[in-house]
């Protein structure tokens, strides 16, 4: 599997890799970089099916943090994970499986999964119908996409923010997208929820104040990752480095300057 990505080296001597969310791809994670710029280098990448990270095929989300470790090994040895939604995701099994090439996370708005077979198998059949509904209609699914509760506090956002994620969204392939899902969605992954307690790095767990099904899951992650720290960001919804972007900014760059 060969990723996409774009290197901004600032001339320091660590690196935060930023991971995007589901209908999204790197430029999304601009605004994630804000404060980070001044002190560390910026590694993007697109993750399999959006931007220009082609993957077709079988391969599951083991199959995309072995790519991204091979990766970062193959120029940086380690870095500093962020990731957001589905890049979160991605950034759990990075650390489960990988961990050598990690220095230290930030889970935004993330899961390691669903542990529960029955919540599986129902995720699997949904993320299944999401699939079609994208290649059928493209355009219709985003627009019912960006109306789910998840999203409702970002009605109060800056509208000039809002219209560039939707550009960014509608720019995506759709085959990419409805891949993306059933290859490493939420159904699919393993669940990686009885890995937690071995993680061994550093670990900010990030939740909107306003979004109360990751604010819990993220609880119950602090209460099984031994070295970590949750922050519930007041008056912010799932994502947070749009919706508070300067206090995103200053709670990771404290995180990642102070270890």
């Amino acid at each position: 599997m060969e990723l996409n990505y774009r290197f901004k080296d600032n001339d320091f001597e660590e690196t935060v890799l930023l991971m995007h969310g589901f209908l999204s791809d790197m430029s999304s994670m601009e605004p994630a970089a804000g404060h980070l710029m001044e002190h560390f280098n910026i590694l993007f990448v697109d993750l399999p099916g959006f931007g220009d990270t082609k993957a077709g095929g079988d391969y599951s989300m083991d199959d995309v943090s072995d790519a991204l470790a091979a990766l970062i090994m193959s120029r940086w040895g380690a870095v500093h994970v962020a990731g957001y939604s589905m890049g979160g995701r991605v950034a759990v099994s990075l650390i489960i499986n990988h961990p050598g090439v990690i220095k230290s996370a930030v889970l935004e708005s993330a899961s390691p999964g669903i542990s529960d077979p029955a919540e599986r198998k129902k995720r699997q059949e949904l993320d299944r119908k999401r699939a079609d509904s994208i290649l059928s209609d493209y355009v219709s699914f985003i627009d019912a996409w960006e109306k789910m509760g998840l999203f409702q506090s970002q009605d109060f956002a800056d509208a000039g923010q809002r219209m560039r994620q939707r550009e960014n969204r509608l720019a995506q392939n759709p085959y990419g997208a409805a891949e993306s899902l059933i290859n490493y969605g939420t159904g699919t992954q393993k669940s990686y929820w009885a890995d937690l307690p071995g993680v061994s790095v550093p670990v900010l767990l990030l939740a909107g104040e306003k979004d109360g099904k990751f604010a819990a899951i993220n609880q119950r992650m602090e209460e099984l990752i031994p070295e970590s720290r949750l922050e519930i960001i007041p008056g912010a919804g799932h994502n947070i480095h749009m919706e508070a972007a300067d206090k995103f900014g200053i709670i990771v760059l404290e995180f990642l300057i102070g270890g």
